[in-house]
């Protein structure tokens, strides 16, 4: 039996990866994007960290672009007037406000706006590097210490058995799921002509029981209770999550 638990000394989150889990739930992973916007590889979103609106002053006039690429403006910023920052990319702002001609959404040279202030920019960055990482975890259907609850349902899906308790420390979780695996079989069939020929299939079997330990919402550790299900997944370093606000 193995067991990985969380160390907050470190500050650090342990993930698991390396292995494969086949969770019942289907194949398809869901866009953990919060809107249908257009997005702009490389732009870091703000709405996938936050509900809260940024607003910032606009200093100057300057043009508005359509993409991140400033090939076609769409409008002159009205200055004195404050923007909804939507993304960020290492150069330029995705905003939404007032141009000249009214209201606009487009990209912006950040020199035209009041300074981001600089430990919220780093967060949000620290942030997306984390969503990066546990994106390519659901995706591949593993979990991770320091998940939150729902990226760990949308990894393997609804637990098989749950259990909750509250005390003076805060809220405890246990999920409990079965992990599996595609196993090859084959069996004779007859062809249209009456000929015998041998058809390979898959079923899926139980590998392993995992038990799933939650403190606050937070992935504090995994242990294997029943066979190997994570099969001697390597180890990787990560930073914690932190609040943007």
């Amino acid at each position: 039996m193995r067991h990985y638990r969380s160390r907050a000394s470190t500050h650090l989150i342990i993930l698991l990866l390396g292995t494969c889990l086949w969770p019942t739930i289907s194949e398809s992973i869901p866009s953990r994007n919060k809107s249908n916007l257009k997005r702009e590889p490389g732009a870091i979103y703000l709405e996938d960290f936050s509900k809260e609106k940024v607003e910032l002053l606009a200093i100057k006039q300057d043009p508005i672009y359509v993409s991140s690429q400033r090939k076609r403006a769409i409008g002159q910023l009205r200055r004195g007037k404050k923007v909804t920052l939507i993304a960020i990319t290492d150069k330029q702002y995705l905003i939404r406000g007032m141009a000249l001609h009214g209201q606009v959404k487009g990209w912006i040279l950040p020199s035209a706006l009041q300074g981001l202030d600089k430990n919220f920019s780093d967060k949000l960055r620290t942030l997306y590097e984390r969503k990066k990482i546990v994106d390519e975890l659901i995706k591949n259907k593993q979990i991770a210490l320091g998940m939150n609850t729902d990226e760990v349902v949308t990894s393997m899906g609804k637990p098989s058995r749950k259990n909750s308790k509250l005390d003076r420390d805060g809220r405890s979780d246990t999920y409990e799921y079965s992990t599996y695996e595609r196993v090859a079989q084959y069996r004779f069939r007859r062809d249209s002509q009456g000929n015998l020929f041998r058809q390979k299939y898959y079923v899926k079997m139980e590998t392993g029981k995992l038990s799933v330990k939650f403190k606050n919402d937070i992935v504090e550790s995994i242990e294997e209770t029943e066979g190997n299900p994570l099969g001697g997944a390597d180890l990787k370093i990560v930073p914690i999550p932190i609040e943007l606000f």
